[in-house]
């Protein structure tokens, strides 16, 4: 039997997109031994950067159902074509001229050098990416390999999943980390022996410094970094895990949300703006600034 899966209309990197393609994530994996064609004849707008959780969501039901797609309007076939996304489906590449994209990636959990080289290579050197030192690069890239080695650490998952996006004419670049597996209020619910946290407060929790579900180990620290550097940058971070959602903006305000259904896994998203101006140091090389 062949299944006819509607892809939304409009995949951006909003609560009401996630929202829908949780709700295809949780479809697809309730199906079994049936072949599927995801739809994209109505989809006339999709952030490329949504690849990510796409892959994530294909990979982990394609052991229940054999996916296809179909019906591409074109510029959405030409931007997956471009950041190596529908390569992985059998379909040609396209050179990325301009270079908007952050290509498409499928790491093995423990790849942690490739995933570092691939930070450096794909984001950090990307045109009109903020000013930064060398050791607050470092530091950086560091915080979003921490975020990658979690899904090996507390996922306990094969892969993790990452695609970029820029959009230079709202100066808008967006990054996102996908992992399947363990998800933070397991992680969570397991450290304090309680079953009752639920997915927002774990999400909460887990963003905040220093705090760790990993034993003997400082934790926290990436999160941490990415949050002060997109406070400072005027970004905003984005958290899914199990149901839960969280959104943190320009102001450091954090909202919440949970969805109707959910996703055994986490995302993690970034909006890095890339009109800013500022020239970004470590803590040690402001003091030193200040005083030297």
């Amino acid at each position: 039997m062949t299944i006819n899966y509607q892809f939304p209309n409009k995949a951006e990197n909003s609560y009401q997109s996630f929202s829908k393609l949780i709700a295809m994530y949780d479809y697809l994996i309730g199906l079994l031994v049936e072949d599927v064609i995801i739809d994209f004849s109505n989809t006339t707008y999709l952030e490329a950067n949504l690849s990510a959780l796409m892959g994530a969501i294909f990979d982990a039901t394609d052991v229940f159902v054999s996916i296809d797609f179909a019906n591409f309007k074109p510029q959405v076939q030409k931007i997956l074509q471009k950041n190596d996304f529908l390569s992985n489906y059998g379909y040609p590449k396209i050179e990325d001229y301009y270079s908007t994209t952050i290509k498409y990636r499928k790491f093995k959990a423990a790849d942690n050098q490739l995933f570092y080289q691939y930070i450096n290579d794909e984001l950090l050197t990307k045109h009109d990416f903020p000013k930064m030192s060398e050791s607050f690069r470092k530091e950086f890239a560091k915080s979003l390999l921490e975020i990658f080695v979690n899904a090996k650490i507390h996922a306990n998952c094969d892969y993790v999943y990452t695609c970029g996006q820029y959009f230079p004419n709202k100066k808008d670049l967006y990054f996102t980390i996908v992992n399947t597996g363990t998800t933070i209020k397991q992680n969570v619910c397991n450290f304090f022996n309680r079953e009752d946290i639920s997915a927002i407060q774990a999400i909460q929790w887990a963003i905040k410094k220093d705090t760790t579900t990993k034993q003997g180990i400082s934790g926290g620290l990436g999160f941490d970094t990415v949050r002060r550097f997109i406070g400072q940058n005027k970004g905003s971070l984005q958290v899914i895990s199990d149901n839960g959602y969280l959104y943190e903006d320009i102001y450091d305000r954090i909202s919440v949300k949970e969805f109707n259904d959910t996703f055994i896994g986490t995302v993690v998203n970034l909006k890095i703006k890339m009109d800013d101006t500022q020239d970004y140091l470590t803590e040690d090389e402001q003091i030193n600034e200040i005083f030297f």
